[in-house]
């Protein structure tokens, strides 16, 4: 969800141009042009270590993405909104009538503990109690549990795992308990959601590590290809060790 800092804009100045105060001779010294063209003034300068401009592509990159993630946790924090959530697929693997839960890893599947909580509002900002948002995921493999559509009626009690249904309290806030998901094939690490409220229109969206963001895998993965700010969840790793992050979603209300 897109957070406006509201940070005031850094006014542009010029930088200050310095005078160079070396003899002639050693400002129009002649070196080597390294693209093999003819020879430009100047001093030699010294040759940057190999591997130079990787580690510093490296470095930036994960500057930025920390420095979104860092924005992206002070806008939850701070109860920004993006405005309404988008909408993305359901994706294959969606079972109708989840079980009323939140500790959803009911039959202890492998993977790191994950918490993911949040916040059901409406366009104008106001909680929505009472909502109902659901959460399916795969595991830690790549599986879901089960993996096929339909109802949960379809299946046994022990194929159903990695999904249920959460309630909004008075706040519209919500929480549930389970493990990290993997990635596999062209799909980045994602969550599905499915939120419904009176009054306002059915959401099915998905959301993603912000630590992936421009990652190979996210550059792969055809679907939800234009993900807003807001559906980049920034997960970190608690006392014991289960990753947390926050999700909040805007619904928009039925016309």
């Amino acid at each position: 969800m897109t957070a406006s800092l509201n940070r005031p804009a850094e006014r542009w100045r010029p930088p200050a141009v310095e005078l160079d105060s070396r003899p002639a001779s050693v400002r129009r010294r002649p070196f080597p042009c390294p693209c093999g063209g003819v020879p430009m003034s100047g001093p030699q300068l010294p040759a940057r270590p190999r591997g130079h401009d990787q580690t510093r592509r490296r470095l930036l990159g994960g500057l930025a993405v920390s420095a979104l993630a860092a924005a992206i946790s002070r806008a939850h924090a701070g109860g920004a909104l993006c405005g309404p959530t988008a909408s993305t697929t359901a994706g294959p693997f969606y079972v109708r009538n989840a079980p009323r839960l939140t500790r959803i890893n009911r039959h202890g599947v492998p993977g790191t503990p994950m918490r993911v909580s949040g916040t059901v509002s409406s366009g104008d900002g106001a909680p929505l109690a009472g909502a109902q948002v659901e959460l399916w995921h795969c595991d830690a493999a790549g599986h879901y549990h089960p993996a096929g559509s339909g109802d949960v009626a379809d299946y046994a009690d022990d194929e159903i795992d990695l999904r249920g249904i959460a309630v909004t309290d008075a706040r519209g806030e919500f929480r549930f308990d389970s493990i990290v998901p993997a990635q596999y094939g062209t799909r980045r690490r994602h969550l599905h959601w499915r939120i419904t409220a009176p009054g306002h229109r059915a959401l099915v969206t998905q959301s993603y590590w912000v630590e992936e963001r421009g990652t190979a895998i996210a550059r792969r993965d055809w679907v939800d290809r234009d993900t807003e700010d807001c559906r980049w969840l920034a997960f970190t790793q608690a006392a014991d060790g289960a990753a947390e992050g926050r999700f909040d979603v805007v619904l928009q209300a039925q016309t």
